[in-house]
């Protein structure tokens, strides 16, 4: 059966596979048109032909195979519009325009894998965390300008001459930081100079991290001590593979 285009100024164009160029109003206008309804959609244009189809739609010399209305609609396809169209005994005809849906055909489903991906790299990064133990939990993103390891091959060490507290407490606010670009964890053994005492040990530190604040295992009176920071440093990939250390001579102030 022969749809016949009805002559009329539409809004917009929708183009076949083909070529052919067809004028549609769109949705909110037919509803305009028809508030009560009143209306009924005889048969679907897409982009591709109807290679079977038994419809066509002609106008201005132009002809195209269209497809059987289908209430349903596929998720990757959107209704655009409705074309105005004439047949034997058939008044108040449309044919829907059924045009390509790039947000759930390709950006929904872009958004939806990269969502995946993320779902997947937080359980992989959580699991590995299970596996590692000793992370210090306090431990945070911790990034400082000129502070960046660019050598894969070495270990850069934060430089460290003076921890400053408040005296009585056992609170120091000072950053214990494995620098961004280091290729193992870090760990922070604080120890009196002169007796050895271990005043503080922390968990394992990530590269770009640090431990901005800890307690002591016991409060400093007023005064200046000569303390080591003894850093432990173990393979990311496998953390029970130590790796070199150091000992850094500094003063810890409680004042």
């Amino acid at each position: 059966m022969d749809w016949h285009v009805r002559k009329r100024e539409y809004s917009r164009t929708f183009k076949d596979g083909a070529g052919n160029v067809w004028g549609y109003m769109p949705p909110r206008e037919l509803a305009k048109r028809y508030p009560n309804g009143g209306y009924r959609i005889v048969a679907d244009l897409k982009k591709k032909e109807n290679p079977s189809g038994d419809l066509s739609l002609t106008g201005e010399g132009k002809r195209t195979r269209l497809y059987a209305y289908n209430r349903k609609k596929k998720r990757t396809e959107r209704t655009a519009g409705y074309i105005d169209v004439s047949g034997p005994d058939h008044p108040d005809s449309f044919v829907r325009v059924r045009a390509g849906n790039v947000l759930r055909g390709v950006i929904l489903p872009a958004v939806l894998f990269l969502l995946l991906c993320a779902v997947f790299f937080l359980g992989w990064w959580l699991s590995r965390k299970e596996k590692v133990p000793g992370l210090d939990e306090a431990a945070v993103s911790y990034k400082v300008e000129g502070m960046e390891n660019t050598d894969p091959e070495s270990i850069a060490l934060p430089g460290v001459s003076r921890i400053e507290m408040e005296a009585g407490t056992t609170r120091v606010d000072f950053p214990l930081v494995n620098p961004e670009g280091n290729t193992c964890y870090m760990k922070y053994t604080i120890r009196d100079a002169q007796t050895d005492e271990a005043l503080y040990s922390s968990g394992l530190i990530g590269p770009g991290q640090a431990v901005l604040s800890f307690d002591l295992n016991r409060p400093v009176e007023a005064g200046t001590y000569d303390i080591l920071l003894q850093v432990e440093t173990s393979d990311l990939d496998d953390y029970t593979v130590q790796l070199n250390g150091a000992e850094i001579p500094a003063e810890l102030e409680a004042k």
